[in-house]
């Protein structure tokens, strides 16, 4: 230790510290940032009350060695006599691990808070327009499953409606579900995520991607075909295989893709409307008609087809209308929960009865 000794010989002939450095004062327990001028002598009268640097520099042998004096901008360690960190690399592991024993706790913090149900507003949800009679900005309370959303949302937070907002694009709601520019979106149909196989990408992309309340509505799905028809007895899908199935544009395809119901299995048009379907079925240039039972049941009485077409009753399907979330939505789960619940409300005290019998009454259907 020669060389140190000698390097700091002015500094060991003083009996007493120098004046302290403007700024940061060593102190023990604490790092110390060396300044132009320092000591180790100095910084130990200032920091231990004793002239004796060894403890000083034992701790920091790894920044100090014996032959050189002190570098500004060299960060010390200052230890206290048997307490605490006693070396400069024991206490940069610890003020390591409190870093990341900090980092983890701000963390969980954040994702707790981002988690916890919102108290300051309603929900932010998305609906589209053009989707009569669940949902359009035009109809009355913006549509049946409008109503009964913010119904059900005002049921378990009054006071807080749900923020519903119309975006026509609706391919642009999973993109902004999922990027959380809202935080649900309505109404969505819940394809059979057993058969993801055989869906479509966007129908797919909902079963991975995508949690789902309750349903809102359920809507049966019929086939139907000219009396006297064998296929009328049919008992599974596979009978119509090699026919030719009509289905008014506009609809989805999705239940009839989960049953290979496709080219070149089947033949699927799609006209403009069910007149269009029915009207190809009377004629022979379809075998099937299937559209939403509800729907077909007033158009076959308007058309006249009443004892002419006939239901397949084994091959109805139910089809149903949920509210979404994003599984990338760290509140998704409660919000759905808090849906379900105002939903369980609404239909134990008779109001979805009513708003549903109401909404659909004004487009001359019935609930089935």
């Amino acid at each position: 230790m020669t060389g140190f000794v000698l390097a700091f010989a002015g500094a060991l002939a003083a009996s007493a510290p120098s004046a302290a450095a403007a700024g940061q004062k060593p102190a023990c327990g604490q790092f110390y940032t060396v300044k132009s001028g320092d000591t180790l002598t100095d910084l130990a009268w200032q920091a231990l009350g004793s002239g004796d640097y060894k403890p000083l520099f034992s701790a920091n042998t790894d920044v100090l060695n014996d032959s050189t004096g002190l570098v500004p901008g060299t960060e010390l360690w200052i230890p206290c006599h048997r307490k605490g960190p006693q070396t400069r690399r024991q206490a940069l592991a610890e003020r390591d691990a409190k870093a990341k024993a900090d980092a983890a706790t701000a963390k969980a913090e954040a994702e707790a808070e981002a988690a916890a149900p919102r108290s300051d507003q309603g929900l932010l949800i998305v609906t589209g327009t053009d989707f009569a009679p669940f949902a359009h900005e035009a109809l009355p309370g913006g549509g049946m499953i409008t109503e009964l959303v913010r119904l059900a949302v005002k049921k378990e937070q009054p006071g807080k409606p749900a923020e519903i907002t119309f975006v026509s694009d609706w391919t642009a709601h999973a993109g902004l579900l999922e990027k959380g520019e809202f935080e649900l979106a309505f109404p969505w149909y819940k394809p059979d995520c057993t058969r993801a196989d055989r869906l479509g990408d966007d129908m797919r992309a909902r079963c991975e991607k995508f949690d789902f309340s309750a349903p809102f509505f359920e809507l049966w799905m019929a086939y139907y075909v000219r009396a006297g028809d064998p296929l009328v007895s049919a008992q599974s899908y596979a009978a119509l295989a090699g026919r030719r199935i009509c289905r008014p544009a506009g609809y989805f395809t999705f239940d009839l893709d989960q049953q290979d119901l496709r080219e070149p299995a089947v033949t699927r048009i799609f006209p403009p409307s069910a007149e269009d379907c029915f009207a190809l079925l009377e004629r022979g240039d379809a075998d099937v008609v299937t559209l939403a039972s509800n729907a077909a049941a007033p158009e076959i009485a308007r058309l006249g087809l009443d004892g002419r077409v006939t239901e397949v009753p084994a091959l109805a399907s139910s089809q149903t209308l949920h509210v979404v979330a994003a599984k990338s939505n760290p509140r998704g789960q409660d919000e759905l929960a808090l849906v379900n619940a105002g939903l369980a409300e609404l239909q134990s005290s008779g109001l979805w009865f009513e708003v549903v019998s109401r909404q659909l009454g004004a487009f001359g259907l019935g609930i089935r």
